[in-house]
């Protein structure tokens, strides 16, 4: 009888509590940073899917940050075409086509993450999940 209490207990009281941590891991999805300047862009990932999204933003910022040699570098976003992402090793990389027509190589925290919103919801990716990142007019 008293076996039956405690599954009656477990039943009655912690189902409801458990059902609830479920429903509000769905109800709350992790936020997407909200840039102060827009930019659209497309984004190919590894898998060769390609989702266009509007507000992008890397962590919240409009720049691309990333270690050229000894130094530092942050390239705004108005200034790049596209970015191409590559492992080598290790070694995380970015070329970046900027608009003007020149490249640079910038190495990247593979785990950054860049947001966006698409016409259908948010979206979020690491960066060593990307392919390429083209920005749009």
């Amino acid at each position: 009888m008293r076996k039956k209490r405690s599954a009656i207990f477990v039943l009655f009281v912690l189902l409801p509590f458990l059902a609830a941590m479920n429903a509000f891991q769905y109800q709350n999805p992790e936020r997407v940073p909200v840039p102060t300047k827009k930019f659209f862009a497309t984004f190919v990932d590894l898998t060769d899917v390609i989702t266009d999204c509007r507000e992008v933003s890397i962590e919240g910022e409009t720049f691309l940050e990333g270690k050229r040699g000894n130094g530092s570098s942050s390239i705004p976003f108005e200034h790049i075409a596209d970015v191409s992402f590559l492992q080598e090793g290790d070694k995380f990389y970015g070329i970046i086509k900027l608009k003007d027509g020149n490249a640079l190589q910038l190495a990247l925290n593979k785990n950054q993450k860049a947001y966006g919103h698409t016409k259908y919801g948010t979206f979020q990716i690491k960066f060593s999940e990307l392919k390429k990142m083209i920005f749009k007019k």
